[in-house]
């Protein structure tokens, strides 16, 4: 019998890392306002700190539509992240707001490890 692979434990590696090589983020999410359902208000902008690493692209994955130059790759840490990050959040790095533009997950076995976030200023 062949032993599982721990994904746990790949999931604190990648927080480790992320931790050691990063930077604190957040990830700002408007949520609806405190009224009824059918007026709800205002939206709320609520924070989400994260750990995050913000790496480049690689030249050769700029096209200059999809990726532009100034995108930035950035790895969001999943362990003890409150929440999945989507498009329509935005992702605060020091300080200056980006959109996302794309998140892909890595999570083999439904357990997410890292995020991986296309961002843009």
């Amino acid at each position: 019998m062949s032993a599982k692979f721990n994904y746990a434990r790949s999931q604190q590696t990648a927080l480790r890392l992320i931790t050691k090589f990063g930077q604190a983020g957040s990830v700002v999410r408007d949520v609806p306002g405190g009224g009824p359902v059918y007026d709800p208000g205002e939206p709320v902008p609520t924070s989400y700190a994260c750990t995050l690493a913000v790496m480049k692209f690689d030249n050769r994955d700029i096209d200059g539509t999809l990726i532009k130059a100034s995108d930035k790759k950035v790895y969001i840490a999943a362990k003890g992240f409150a929440i999945i990050p989507v498009t329509t959040d935005r992702l605060l790095i020091g300080g200056l707001s980006h959109t996302i533009v794309r998140v892909m997950p890595l999570n083999p076995a439904g357990i997410n490890v890292y995020f991986e976030v296309q961002a843009r200023a």
